[in-house]
């Protein structure tokens, strides 16, 4: 194979990748993923009950989402916590990002008695 051939067949897979790739960040970007905190909100949930609660709820709707997808693990995003002693700005975190439609959102929080009777009300 010439150096012109390897050079053409490298242009045609950086495109086709290209391409791939663009499709998959649009059909990602369609589907809407909410944390446990948007969700809480969403239900009515006051927000510092929400930031009381929240992480709880959060194990809560963990564990039924690993439940129901045979022990896989949510989708992770980054968010910037609130200021505190030493992060005038806040700090990054980890947290879970599910799908605004899936089922462990309902079944964890009505599990958790905090956030249960914000579920039984929407």
């Amino acid at each position: 194979m010439s150096a012109a051939a390897r050079r053409a067949r490298r242009r045609t897979a950086a495109a086709v990748l290209r391409t791939r790739r663009a499709e998959n960040r649009a059909r990602r970007n369609a589907m809407e993923r909410v944390k446990v905190s948007d969700y809480l909100a969403g239900l009515g949930m006051p927000d510092p009950e929400i930031d009381r609660y929240g992480s709880w709820a959060g194990r809560h709707i963990v564990n039924e989402y690993r439940a129901a997808h045979f022990g896989h693990e949510p989708r992770k995003t980054r968010r910037r916590t609130k200021a505190c002693k030493g992060y005038p700005k806040g700090r990054w975190i980890k947290v879970n990002v599910y799908r605004a439609t899936d089922p462990a959102l309902t079944a964890g929080a009505s599990k958790y008695g905090r956030t249960a009777p914000f579920v039984a009300a929407a």
